[in-house]
């Protein structure tokens, strides 16, 4: 189950990325003090450390490396290797999914991702600026039990409600206009059951719904571009009821490259047709969201 690392953000300053790679160090500090045994906790990139330094005490302008660490985590169901790629933007933003990597053999697949999807959802509990690693792994430890494989019966139960748990995401981008990372969007939402849009200009819009595990995997491929801004302006999380289909639940009956009109690839300059748009979203009975994207009420429009 391994997830890349978020990049820096374009947008941070020295003293934001100084202030992020002091508290990273001290966290460091901290987790050393809390884990003294050699098999609990190790830092797989000890180079990172001095280079931070280096760059905090301005002896360097720029850092590459990042702090990558790996805890074994002892419990009675099992053991399980956790790994934290800590990005430049934490803990400023907050620790992500995305920099966690858990592995188990007494997980399965399905095990696996029920557990990533659990971890996700602690991580977005936690404030801004906290240190989270241990956190992190000391959830991990208290509730692994819950995840780990007990036979084909419940794997299946496990299996069935991550079907039935449907999801839909509204990410904005400060803008879209490259082919390549269009071309991986698109390749995003066409893959598995996934349906939704992308409409590309400034600014630039993505929708994802489907299944969780599929609109959080997506979501994951998506912001570990590099972008100079993207976020997850909201997410609604829905039960698939006994006897209802997934269909029925969704806006969209596909996903596809929206283009209101025929300059919409013709310049970086374009800009997003926001009245079009806002029709776009009525249609399909979700105009409410205009405001949540944009902070514009649709009664003005």
């Amino acid at each position: 189950m391994r997830i890349q690392q978020v990049p820096r953000s374009v947008n941070m300053t020295d003293e934001e990325l100084k202030e992020n790679l002091s508290l990273q160090l001290a966290e460091i500090e901290m987790l050393t003090s809390m884990y003294p045994g050699n098999d609990e906790f190790k830092l797989l990139s000890p180079a990172a450390v001095s280079e931070f330094q280096d760059f905090i005490d301005g002896k360097t302008s720029s850092v590459q490396t990042s702090l990558d660490i790996s805890f074994k985590i002892a419990t009675e169901s099992g053991a399980i290797d956790l790994e934290a790629r800590l990005p430049h933007s934490y803990p400023s933003t907050p620790l992500e999914v995305t920099a966690i990597t858990v592995r188990s053999e007494s997980l399965d697949k399905t095990g696996h991702s029920a557990l990533t999807k659990a971890i996700s959802h602690f991580l977005s509990t936690q404030p801004v600026g906290c240190l989270a690693v241990s956190q992190a792994v000391e959830w991990t430890r208290t509730n692994f039990p819950e995840y780990r494989s007990k036979g084909s019966g419940e794997a299946a139960s496990t299996a069935e409600a991550e079907v039935r748990s449907f999801t839909r995401l509204w990410i904005v981008s400060h803008h879209i206009y490259n082919k390549n990372k269009r071309r991986l969007i698109l390749e995003c939402g066409t893959r598995g059951s996934l349906s939704g849009f992308c409409l590309p200009g400034k600014p630039g819009i993505i929708c994802f719904e489907g299944p969780s595990s599929e609109c959080l995997e997506a979501w994951s491929v998506i912001k570990n571009q590099t972008w100079q801004r993207i976020g997850l302006k909201h997410q609604e999380d829905l039960l698939v009821t006994e006897g209802q289909s997934v269909d029925s639940l969704r806006k969209f009956h596909k996903f596809a490259e929206l283009a209101f009109n025929t300059k919409q690839n013709a310049s970086r300059d374009h800009h997003m047709d926001m009245g079009e748009f806002l029709k776009f979203l009525k249609e399909r009975n979700c105009d409410d969201i205009f405001e949540m994207l944009f902070g514009i009420e649709t009664k003005q429009r």
